[in-house]
């Protein structure tokens, strides 16, 4: 049974993850979005609760990380809860930001 508050939408893009603390950046693929996450594809872990700028489509996010699961070798899914959002958008809603026009 689906626990989430809000649907995830599929996208396919590239981007860039810059983790606090953290050398980088880091190049990887966001999977899909809903109104206040994104899931990406990621060839590094991250702790949970790192703090993370992802810059895709002309738009930054940032927020933090809630979960880090390996899916294939070298290979891991990020989940991100996000907390802001680049142009000072007043309402919180990444499914609008990237749907595709």
């Amino acid at each position: 049974m689906e626990k989430r508050q809000n649907p995830r939408y599929p996208i396919e893009a590239s981007a860039v993850l810059r983790v606090e603390g953290r050398p980088g950046p880091f190049l990887v693929t966001l999977l899909d979005v809903s109104a206040t996450g994104l899931r990406l594809s990621s060839p590094v872990a991250f702790p949970q609760g790192s703090k993370v700028a992802i810059k895709c489509l002309s738009r930054e996010v940032s927020g933090e990380v809630r979960y880090s699961r390996p899916v294939e070798r070298s290979t891991f899914h990020i989940g991100v809860l996000a907390e802001s959002v680049s142009g000072g958008a007043a309402e919180l809603d990444l499914v609008s930001l990237f749907q595709r026009r």
